[in-house]
């Protein structure tokens, strides 16, 4: 996708802020199995929002991880869709496209209540009425920011700190290779503005809750190597044997970009209802966000994901030839 021009960007910025500024009851959506960037971006915009005089709600179909419930307000998500209607504006954050809701938008909502996309993945359909979308952006908190900015709310230490959990953790602590000095910049924005870097960096990168730790035992013995493509399985009746439920986020996409040797990688978990989800991973110069949408899915061109019907032989069968001839192409 290419990048838009400064007066597209501009004027999806003004937009966004008019529609925040005409609403007083927006609804916040995070994604499934929600991360560090939808949650943060989500919370800071909600604290801005309440600075405004607003009543914002927030809405996720699964639970937040407990490695981000120290943020402010993460207590206030609710998983279901609101029956009551009680909201004049949808606002989805870090969401490509509107099945990332996982339900909870509602389709007879299309037309009655005007929808803002706020987010960063270059696989992003522009599904709203109005988009601000930043591709180029390492992470939905940074459009998010330039959004509060131009609400006009202040950066306070709580905002910051939410927006440093969407940084941090989608760059993987800084390491990622859009980890340009405008990101790094941001960061020392964040911190002279009270965002709690170390916090953000021990509670929710550098803390692994003991269930998930076990789940790496299970993929690292299923880990497999195969010239420079690596890639592991997690089968059902393993999650079952843990108590490791569909939502629950093992981050196993990341745990193996370690693998030394491998250029692509990815990750097969098998799910309760007849799928498996697919995590993609690759180094800079190859692309899996187009093969994850290609299978129904998306992302960034070093990673993204995607769910398919079958069960894991037939999930390796249709995504590792994928994942070679990306390898032969470069």
């Amino acid at each position: 996708m290419p990048t838009p021009s400064p007066e597209k960007s501009s004027e999806s910025l003004a937009q966004a802020a008019g529609l925040l500024h005409k609403s007083q009851r927006p609804l916040l959506i995070s994604h499934p199995r929600p991360d560090g960037d939808t949650v943060g971006s989500a919370l800071a915009l909600r604290l801005a929002l309440i600075r405004l005089g607003k009543t914002p709600r927030l809405a996720c179909v699964h639970p937040i991880p407990a490695t981000l419930m120290y943020l402010p307000g993460a207590d206030m998500y609710t998983d279901v869709a609101p029956q009551d209607t009680d909201f004049d504006l949808v606002v989805a954050v870090d969401l490509s496209d509107l099945g990332r809701t996982g339900g909870i938008y509602q389709e007879d909502w299309r037309g009655a209540f005007p929808l803002l996309v706020i987010d960063h993945h270059e696989t992003n359909d522009n599904f709203g009425d109005v988009n601000l979308v930043a591709p180029q952006a390492a992470a939905t908190a940074l459009p998010m920011a330039a959004l509060i900015d131009a609400l006009g709310a202040p950066l306070d230490g709580a905002m910051a700190t939410c927006l440093l959990a969407g940084i941090l953790t989608d760059t993987r602590g800084l390491r990622t290779s859009n980890t340009s000095p405008d990101v790094l910049k941001f960061v020392s924005r964040l911190i002279e503005a009270g965002g709690d870097y170390p916090g953000v960096m021990e509670k929710s990168l550098d803390s692994v809750p003991y269930q998930q730790m076990r789940g790496w035992g299970v993929a690292l013995s299923n880990l497999q190597l195969d010239g420079e493509l690596a890639w592991t399985t997690f089968p059902l009746e393993e999650k079952i044997a843990l108590g490791i439920e569909d939502h629950d986020d093992l981050d196993l996409g990341n745990l193996i970009t370690r693998v030394a040797e491998a250029k692509m990688m990815a990750t097969f978990l098998e799910m309760r209802d007849g799928t498996v989800k697919v995590s993609l991973r690759s180094r800079p110069g190859y692309n899996v966000a187009q093969i994850a949408k290609v299978l129904g899915g998306g992302g960034h061109q070093q990673a993204a994901g995607c769910s398919v019907s079958g069960d894991l032989p037939s999930a390796q069968a249709l995504v590792l030839p994928l994942l070679r001839a990306e390898l032969a192409r470069c």
